[in-house]
């Protein structure tokens, strides 16, 4: 104790556990009993502490806006809505359970950026001059990266596909690093509306980073969200038109749309499109396996993130290993009986301990036979080829396989039938009015099968390819290639306008006038460099900045422990929100100093070997992965070819009319906002030596 006053040093042991305690949410009479035995500092102590470092996060932004008095703004911002519940003990008049809103925002600095990228000059003069009117090797390397994960005797091929994915097939890799980013003030702002946009951006700009309006007269800084801030920052720049200044007229926001939230609402449109409410005998799909499965808990409508991506994940490898099965099957001529197990049956012809037939395929064989699995299952070739309109050429789709005389008709949608593929004779679900937006959005459905092909089939083509899509965008952010992430993206904004996703539809319209009419090359780079955040400096752990901002929300709402306070409250705006990196830092490192194992909070990746092979028995006994003239079964449209005739039907002539008139209108009036749906923290998507996505905790003590 007398060493603890007359050290000046020696509190700095009590201070990191005082600041341990608080982001720990440590009740405060822990603080009193550490604090009497000089284990720790009072509560009000950390306060006060947390207040001075606070001061000095404001220097460091403070610092990011004068350099824009001199030169262009380095730095690009990112914003969200964050919510948290505060209840009421007992609910009277006056005093009841309320939800308090406000906004969290992050500066992040930008690296690989030319100073002239960010030059807002090029870009007015293009948009007054009203300027704007392939995945086959990522398809095959998606598929070898799924056997090469479940098939032993393929392990030794993991290295080989890993580093074709990070060399041959790479776009766009981001240089590797560790981000430096600076979570600025809450507020108490609504930004889900125009004003509250409007007002987020002066306090960001002008009250926290202190910048002039003139400053920017010739700049831009990129402003980041989700599709509903950045059309509130759109129509901000519409209302603004007239104004005297470009600084009032919003000139130099540039609008980024961010990726996280575009992912999701492509997995959502996944689930909408597949998932047929009927089941019975004959009627396979998502739905029927995620009930073999046992996942009845799953709700397809609410979609939450990691349930919805596990299920994607497991159903479209257990596909690829039918699809590798059924391959070397023509291959070697070797049969294994149906209710062989998937894994092991494909271990039997790789395996060299078992002299398997194909125990010395070589990497180069494999990834042949990878190609040929993508022509024939994963594109949009496949799909046409499995209507039945045109002859089916052997070389791809192997021999054909015998008709299955089809069953009679089951009017009472096959419960009790005795089993086999049959018509579905229900009545359609495609017209009915659902909750919502959700009304008017393409849905699976039942069609006449008048070409004599294999509805089953293509139905189940239809959802390799989409899953393909949204596996390889979770791949390429994880792995920092920002390229492959857009060879997606430039065929996504025909397939969410197929979907009924007419928001992300426009927005992603929107971005490729951008990039094709009107930003300079150095800026479409600047884009490009900038669009994920790596926090730790590793290589497979890049996200979105999205899912980053919804992160550090998190982290702040864990911090919410007072009914007293607001978003706008100087405890949350400053002691918290701006040293949550700080927080987070002292809360991963304060047990290890002690010796302590770290509690990590990451999720075990869990064994999906009996899922697979519970699957691939069903795949195998109904050969859901063979054509087979004349099946049946529910149809779900190809949203690809649908958006594609949306478009040159009209609405890509609507969209430029709309957007050349008034500038920056890329969401008609009328159209519906997108649902401000709750936003959990999710783990992020990385990529780990072998190249696997996993789940990884987040931390924002590696910031």
């Amino acid at each position: 104790m007398l060493l603890f006053f007359r050290y000046r040093y020696a509190v700095a042991v009590p201070t990191f556990i005082g600041i341990f305690l608080f982001a720990c949410n440590a009740h405060r009479d822990i603080f009193g009993l550490l604090s009497r035995i000089g284990l720790s500092i009072s509560y009000r102590k950390v306060l006060d502490i947390l207040q001075v470092l606070a001061m000095d996060s404001e220097v460091q932004l403070r610092a990011y806006g004068a350099v824009a008095r001199l030169s262009q703004p380095m730095f690009l911002l990112l914003f969200d809505n964050v919510n948290k519940m505060q209840r009421a003990w007992q609910q009277v008049l006056g005093r009841t359970d309320t939800v308090t809103s406000g906004t969290a925002a992050t500066l992040i600095a930008l690296e690989d950026v030319t100073e002239d990228a960010i030059d807002s000059r090029p870009v007015l003069k293009n948009i007054a001059e009203k300027k704007r009117l392939n995945l086959t090797g990522v398809g095959a390397g998606t598929a070898v990266m799924a056997w090469t994960k479940h098939i032993p005797s393929l392990h030794r091929h993991r290295s080989a596909i890993t580093e074709k994915f990070r060399t041959t097939l790479a776009k766009h890799r981001l240089r590797l690093r560790k981000s430096v980013i600076h979570p600025m003030r809450t507020t108490d702002i609504d930004e889900a509306q125009t004003v509250g946009v409007a007002a987020e951006l002066h306090n960001l700009v002008v009250d926290q980073l202190q910048i002039l309006g003139h400053w920017l007269d010739c700049c831009m800084i990129m402003i980041c969200g989700d599709q509903l801030s950045i059309d509130r920052v759109r129509k901000i720049k519409t209302y603004m038109d007239k104004a005297d200044t470009s600084f009032d007229r919003h000139e130099w926001a540039l609008p980024v749309i961010q990726l996280w939230h575009l992912k999701w609402n492509w997995q959502k449109a996944i689930f909408r499109l597949h998932w047929y409410e009927p089941t019975g005998k004959g009627i396979f799909g998502l739905h029927h396996d995620v009930k073999l499965l046992a996942r009845t808990k799953f709700n397809h409508t609410k979609c939450d993130f990691y349930p919805a991506h596990h299920i994607l994940e497991d159903r479209f490898e257990a596909l690829m290993l039918d699809a590798l099965r059924i391959i070397c099957e023509e291959k070697t001529g070797v049969i294994h009986p149906p209710k062989t197990a998937l894994t092991d049956g494909l271990e039997l012809y790789f395996s060299d301990k078992n002299n398997g037939a194909l125990k010395d395929i070589t990497f180069e064989e494999l990834d042949r036979i990878s190609r040929l699995v993508y022509r024939r299952y994963m594109c949009n070739d496949a799909y046409e080829d499995a209507q039945g309109f045109y002859p089916r050429d052997s070389s791809i789709h192997g021999p054909p396989v015998a008709v299955v005389p089809q069953p009679p008709p089951d009017v009472n949608g096959g419960e009790d039938s005795d089993g086999g593929s049959q018509p579905v004779y229900l009545e359609s679900h495609a017209n009915k009015k659902g909750k919502g937006s959700r009304s008017h959005k393409a849905k699976a459905t039942e069609v006449e099968n008048f070409s004599g092909g294999d509805q089953s089939f293509s139905t189940t083509l239809n959802f390799i390819r989409m899953t393909f899509w949204y596996l390889e965008m979770c791949a390429a952010v994880a792995d920092g290639d920002i390229g492959r992430v857009f060879e997606v993206i430039k065929v996504l904004r025909f397939s969410f306008w197929g979907a009924g996703s007419t928001n992300y539809g426009n927005e992603l319209l929107e971005l490729a006038c951008n990039f094709l009419y009107e930003y300079p090359r150095a800026l479409q780079f600047a884009i490009f460099n900038n669009y994920l955040v790596n926090t730790v400096g590793w290589i497979g752990h890049w996200l979105e900045l999205d899912l980053l901002q919804e992160h550090l929300n998190f982290w702040i709402k864990r911090l919410f422990n007072s009914k007293s306070h607001s978003f706008d409250s100087k405890h949350l705006s400053e002691a918290v929100s701006l040293n949550i990196h700080g927080i987070s830092t002292v809360r991963e490192r304060v047990p290890g100093i002690f010796g302590f194992k770290k509690n990590g909070g990451g999720h075990k990746k869990s064994d999906t070997t009996n899922d697979l092979n519970a699957l691939g028995v069903h795949y195998h006994e109904d050969r859901i992965m063979q054509y087979i003239p004349g099946r049946n079964g529910h149809v779900v449209p190809n949203e690809f070819f649908a958006g594609y005739e949306i478009l040159e039907g009209g609405k890509l002539d609507e969209f430029l009319e709309r957007t050349t008139k008034d500038g920056c209108g890329v969401q008609p009036e009328d159209t519906s906002r997108v649902n401000d749906e709750d936003r959990l923290p999710a783990n992020p998507i990385t990529s780990g030596s072998q190249g696997f996505p996993s789940l990884s905790e987040f931390t924002t003590g590696n910031l």
